[in-house]
């Protein structure tokens, strides 16, 4: 029982454009911070803010359609749709605004993390490295300005982690976009702009 204070006085700025990285061990507090960034979560005091909006001020509803249109999802668990095919899953995230383009742009990701051939698969018959890169491919079919990802190389190999981490940071650079990814992978922190380590709740 008791208060768990999971951020503990955090300022973190994230220069639109830039990629960071957060590391630090298990339990303090890394998918709380980036639930807050990807408005997913309201902090109990202080304020979040992507651009000029402070998205921590917002209804729930308005906060939903920001989350729709400007910030990509890769969560550490893929949150996919099993009985979808994987262009379905990834088309899913474009469809709710209706994009004339979705379904050709969905199809150029899954072919540049190397799934053209499993476009018509249903996700459930895909194992879990596969299944990450799709979650990877939704996360940016809808061309976020922030991206957030919790752990996406977590259930890969080097080369599909590589892979996947080439995906996000090129679309980062194409789309001007702001990357923020949690991460226990050494060599995939070392590729973003900068790190941060949380520990016990603070930032370090």
């Amino acid at each position: 029982g008791g208060t768990v204070r999971a951020l503990d006085d955090v300022t973190l700025d994230v220069e639109g454009g830039s990629s960071v990285a957060i590391v630090g061990p298990s339990g303090c507090g890394k998918s709380t911070l980036l639930g807050l960034i990807g408005a997913l979560d309201v902090p109990t005091r202080g304020r979040v803010t992507i651009g000029d909006v402070e998205v921590s001020a917002m209804a729930e509803r308005d906060r939903a359609g920001l989350r729709r249109q400007v910030v990509g999802f890769m969560f550490q668990s893929d949150n996919l749709m099993p009985f979808l095919s994987v262009v379905e899953n990834v088309a899913f995230q474009v469809a709710l605004d209706g994009a004339a383009d979705g379904y050709e742009r969905c199809l150029v990701l899954l072919d540049r993390l190397g799934l053209a051939t499993e476009v018509d698969v249903r996700l459930d018959l895909l194992a879990g490295g596969p299944r990450q890169r799709v979650s990877g491919a939704r996360a940016l079919s809808h061309e976020p300005s922030v991206s957030r990802a919790d752990e996406p190389t977590g259930a890969l190999d080097s080369d599909n982690s590589a892979t996947v981490i080439d995906l996000l940071l090129a679309a980062q650079s194409e789309l001007g976009a702001t990357l923020v990814m949690v991460t226990h992978d050494p060599e995939a922190a070392a590729r973003m702009d900068r790190g941060v380590t949380l520990r016990d709740g603070r930032l370090g």
